[in-house]
């Protein structure tokens, strides 16, 4: 999915002196904030509009269209419009394109307006940039999805807002309540609930497919792990009003379960038949022990070909999982988003996971990584080991704090638990090459309080990513870097916001005999 900047006026809550505005692209972005502050709006809008999106990449062939639409699940349309003025609704798309060459211009920015004088019916046009991002008219030229080849313009490359209206067609809205089985047929909103969503899970798991057979075998892999269940088994009762639920040899009925693993089945399952671009999900951390979110949220977002996008009330969830973190909050009635603003103290990011909490659940431990993604790589590692809900897994925001200049923050943080470990990237260019100076100065002030520290013998933890899972994940023209191979140097490079789900694909014995793997496996 290309990168997009959404800008929304007068839509609900996000009134046009207040819009909101928000990043999202591939990977995992948090939408933080309290009850009422715009969070669900948001993902609901999405959803709402689902019909918008397959219009305006239908009128792509036109340089704009006015097209009525219905919308998803919105009995009066004017609920939608935002009840501080009554100004027309506003959503602007801008698109962040890759190099292009200099004879390659390419649209940029969809613009989609509602009045509310004809309050189904939206005026979309398109905006026209140079490869250098400058605007320029679009004028009379007819568009292709692709690239339109005109003597005027030159070649038109439609591929960005294809992509995003592509991801948002297929967006998959999982709203707050998740474990409702009932004898009816129902939905909930994309979530099949009920006798349909058992007749699902039946077909799949027992059907004639056998690439539904092996998602249904993943899903119930996945659930064994994440509870550490020896054996599992889930199938549709005779009756087909419920599920029958077998956990290490002791039989129960769905209902019979708690919120927290009705929840993972439901959902999961949902999610893995779907196989949706973009999961939206409310409040992921609801009903679950707090060992189990992250856990939870890799889990769904690997159904997911793009990514994730989920509102909740947990500070730490948010910046231990989230490449992109956003605040929702009322102001004067009015909300109000903005990027969320780091915070500075570790000591005080401990406080907002609550870790005094979490070692009285059973965590041992406390892993510095460098990076957010590279929280979700580790836990993957983690994961092989059996011990993915016994870790705390912590960024530390790159080379700000993995170099020597960081003591006071990591003396904080060594105080809260007598168990600190650290594993960072010795960015090594060759074998006989020492770390960088800032991961020299990093083990020094280690050494110092007390916390065991691994830097890589490897350059990075991307140089551990296996062939096999490479070629699984991105494709059999990608191959893995070589033990000291810079990944932007690669013949063939991807983003790092990919190596999670390439560890996913690996196994134990991809790891175990590394540095890396003897490390994790002494936690």
């Amino acid at each position: 999915m290309t990168p997009c900047k959404i800008t929304v006026k007068n839509y609900r809550c996000f009134e046009d002196s207040q819009p909101m505005i928000i990043q999202l692209g591939a990977g995992f972005t948090a939408l933080l904030g309290p009850n009422n502050s715009g969070k669900s709006s948001f993902l609901r809008m999405l959803w709402e509009l689902r019909a918008l999106w397959s219009s305006a990449l239908g009128a792509l062939p036109n340089a704009g269209a006015n097209v009525s639409i219905n919308y998803t699940d919105v009995p009066d349309p004017e609920e939608i419009f935002s009840h501080q003025n009554n100004r027309d609704i506003e959503i602007r798309l801008d698109f962040f394109q890759g190099d292009l060459p200099a004879s390659v211009t390419y649209l940029s920015a969809a613009v989609m307006t509602a009045s509310r004088s004809g309050m189904n019916t939206w005026a979309i046009r398109f905006e026209l940039s140079d490869p250098k991002g400058t605007p320029i008219g679009l004028g009379t030229h007819a568009l292709k999805s692709n690239v339109l080849h005109t003597g005027q313009q030159g070649n038109i490359d439609c591929s960005a807002v294809t992509s995003v209206l592509n991801a948002f067609i297929n967006a998959y809205y999982i709203g707050p309540f998740r474990n409702a089985i009932s004898e009816a047929t129902a939905t909930y909103f994309d979530l099949a609930i009920g006798t349909s969503f058992i007749a699902s899970w039946d077909q799949w798991k027992n059907g004639t497919s056998h690439q539904q057979m092996r998602i249904a075998r993943q899903v119930t892999s996945d659930l064994e792990h994440i509870f550490e269940f020896d054996r599992l088994e889930i199938n549709a009762s005779v009756d087909g009003k419920t599920l029958n639920v077998l956990i290490d040899g002791q039989p129960y009925r769905l209902q019979e379960l708690g919120a927290g693993l009705s929840q993972f089945i439901i959902v999961l399952a949902n999610t893995a038949m779907r196989r949706p671009s973009l999961v939206l999900i409310d409040e992921p951390e609801l009903s679950l022990h707090p060992s189990l979110q992250i856990d939870f949220l890799t889990s769904l977002a690997s159904y997911a070909t793009e990514g994730i996008v989920f509102a909740t009330h947990s500070v730490g969830l948010a910046r231990t999982t989230a490449e992109h973190i956003f605040s929702f909050r009322k102001e004067s009635g009015r909300a109000v988003v903005r990027p969320f603003e780091q915070l500075q103290g570790y000591a005080e990011f401990l406080g907002e996971l609550s870790f005094s909490t979490f070692k009285d659940l059973g965590f041992d431990c406390v892993l510095l990584v460098e990076g957010v993604k590279d929280v979700k790589t580790v836990q993957q590692f983690l994961r092989f080991l059996h011990k993915d809900h016994k870790v705390v897994i912590i960024p530390l925001g790159g080379d700000e704090l993995a170099a020597g200049n960081a003591e006071h923050e990591l003396g904080e943080l060594r105080r809260l638990s007598d168990r600190v470990f650290a594993l960072v990237d010795s960015e090594r260019e060759r074998e006989d090459a020492t770390p960088i100076q800032a991961r020299l100065q990093f083990m020094d002030v280690c050494k110092k309080l007390g916390i065991t520290v691994c830097v890589t013998e490897r350059r990075a933890l991307e140089n551990y990513l296996s062939d096999t899972a490479v070629k699984q994940v991105l494709g059999s023209t990608f191959s893995a870097l070589g033990p000291y191979e810079l990944l932007s140097a690669a013949s063939k490079p991807w983003g790092k916001d990919k190596n999670w789900r390439i560890a996913r694909a690996m196994s134990l014995q991809d790891i175990e005999s590394t540095d890396v793997g003897r490390f994790l496996a002494s936690l």
